[in-house]
């Protein structure tokens, strides 16, 4: 999620600003989180058989530093949903939704240390073609993460407060007809309730280049777990920067851009001038 720092900036009950109502592992960075915590929020995927073992941190690192060049490439945009809005331009949308973020915002990493709060607003805000898997799997791992998602949906919709009614405002200068972007997230086929019956697509099911390592939260821990060194004096200390950049170079090794597929039709623009994707 160029991915909790205060929660966001607008709106009620789980997007209040301010920490959580009481301290768990979702406001703790990845540094700070033991292997214990790790497998305990990632008991749901090894649960469903997509995940048959839990990377180490520094594992996860390096998978990091191999996927964030993916990720922040502006060819996995779907650039065409913000053409026609007013704060639809690369650089100041990214303003924009870091405002509302916080500094979970900048991370571009996996963001298993992202609050609640940071992934919900990060997907009202950010267009994603196709199911949000790497996201509504991070959700998955905080608890009753998807439901309490669902009922975020739902006030935002009905614009119950006023804070809901200038959230909306803002994510309309962003996003072009947002409403119908974020009701696909709900109903018995939607996004969320897919996610909560572990039916996630494919790469190939959404047209997608990008790599299918990094297509998902549980595919990229379980690459983690069978590509990378366990500990850092399995490198070597001194060759470990080296190692990390080296790790980081291979999407331009490979030289590809990624071409995001469109199985699914964007929702029709609605006409509103104010109108993400990472």
């Amino acid at each position: 999620m160029a991915r909790a720092w205060s929660g966001a900036r607008f709106g009620n009950g789980e997007l209040r600003r301010g920490p959580p109502s009481s301290p768990d592992f979702s406001a703790c960075k990845l540094a700070l989180v033991n292997q214990a915590e790790l497998e305990r929020r990632l008991r749901p995927f090894l649960d469903a058989g997509l995940l048959t073992r839990i990377p180490t941190r520094f594992q996860i690192r390096q998978g990091e530093a191999a996927m964030v060049p993916y990720v922040i490439s502006s060819d996995a945009t779907d650039e065409a949903r913000y053409t026609r809005t007013l704060f639809g331009r690369p650089l100041v949308r990214q303003l924009v939704i870091f405002s509302m973020v916080g500094r979970d915002h900048l991370d571009p990493g996996c963001s298993l240390g992202a609050r609640f709060a940071s992934i919900a607003t990060h997907l009202l805000f950010t267009y994603h073609q196709g199911m949000p898997v790497f996201d509504m799997q991070l959700l998955h791992t905080h608890p009753e993460g998807l439901p309490r998602f669902r009922k975020v949906v739902e006030d935002h919709l009905a614009r119950a407060t006023r804070e809901a009614e200038s959230r909306a405002r803002w994510i309309g200068r962003i996003l072009a007809d947002p409403d119908a972007y974020h009701r696909l997230f709900l109903g018995d086929d939607g996004f969320i309730a897919r996610a909560e019956r572990f039916d996630y697509p494919t790469p190939a099911d959404e047209g997608s280049d990008f790599p299918p390592e990094f297509f998902s939260l549980a595919s990229f821990l379980q690459h983690c777990a069978e590509t990378y060194p366990r500990t850092p004096a399995e490198v070597g200390w001194p060759s470990v920067p080296g190692h990390l950049l080296h790790l980081a170079a291979r999407r331009f090794r490979e030289g590809k851009r990624i071409a995001l597929g469109a199985r699914r039709e964007p929702p029709p623009h609605s006409g509103n001038a104010e109108g993400e994707s990472d």
